[in-house]
């Protein structure tokens, strides 16, 4: 009794991608817009190199406008085999330098710096994280009042213009925004829908868990730290890698 030959399975790229194309469409379409992305951006990259900004080798970006260095003092830095995707957003203004190690993944991100922040190597970022070094708005309501009618005065408000120009002083001066620099280790993994704030210092090795809002002080290596405001629940022994 004969039997049919087996079909063999494609083994090249053009095969896997067709195979890929018959059982699941969408993660092909998918899968395609994502590495377009990253070509496009690479393409507009070396027509306008991004102000400020200093990228390793092989580092992966699907929007170059999301790195954003404000002119002329402030740095962003990343290290080399770094992936930014699409929903990544780093922002650094004044003299601030944003430094990310390399091999880390910003996935659904975003940094905002006038201080300074450190992100080890093989950083890795989950859903709606948050990472900040500064206080935006005054805590006196009086202040904050003041603030917000200058943002809210014309058609392109620049904070504390007028106030400013009254008084005779700059508008650093006037709005001081206070901050901390913020340091995170190497080999750190942030969850989903995480906060860091000003102050935060987090060891090597730690895991961020879900919905964390992780404050001022410092978290040694190897610490799982979770809740609101954020507590180290254990600390991960030697050689474990997971909770």
């Amino acid at each position: 009794m004969s039997t049919a030959p087996t079909a063999v399975k494609p083994k090249t790229l053009l095969g896997k991608a067709w195979r890929l194309l018959l059982s699941r469409p969408s993660h092909l379409r998918s899968a395609a817009r994502q590495y377009l992305l990253f070509q496009w951006a690479a393409f507009w990259r070396g027509i306008f190199p991004p102000q400020g900004v200093e990228l390793g080798e092989n580092v992966r970006i699907q929007r170059n406008g999301r790195l954003v260095a404000e002119a002329p003092g402030a740095r962003i830095a990343v290290g080399r085999d770094s992936i930014i995707y699409e929903n990544a957003s780093v922002s650094a203004y004044g003299n601030s330098r944003v430094v990310i190690g390399e091999g880390s993944v910003l996935g659904d991100i975003r940094v905002e710096s006038k201080v300074g922040i450190r992100i080890g190597k093989r950083f890795l970022s989950s859903w709606n994280v948050f990472i900040q070094d500064y206080d935006p708005h005054p805590v006196d309501p009086v202040l904050r009042r003041k603030q917000m009618e200058e943002l809210v005065d014309g058609f392109r408000p620049r904070l504390g213009a007028a106030a400013a120009r009254e008084q005779g002083r700059p508008l650093s001066a006037l709005w001081a925004f206070p901050g901390a620099e913020v340091v995170i280790g190497d080999d750190v993994w942030v969850g989903a829908n995480c906060t860091i704030l000003k102050g935060a210092r987090i060891g090597n090795g730690c895991i961020v868990g879900t919905g964390s809002v992780v404050s001022r002080g410092e978290y040694p290596d190897r610490s799982i730290i979770a809740g609101n405001p954020a507590k180290i629940v254990k600390t991960l022994p030697s050689g474990e890698v997971s909770p």
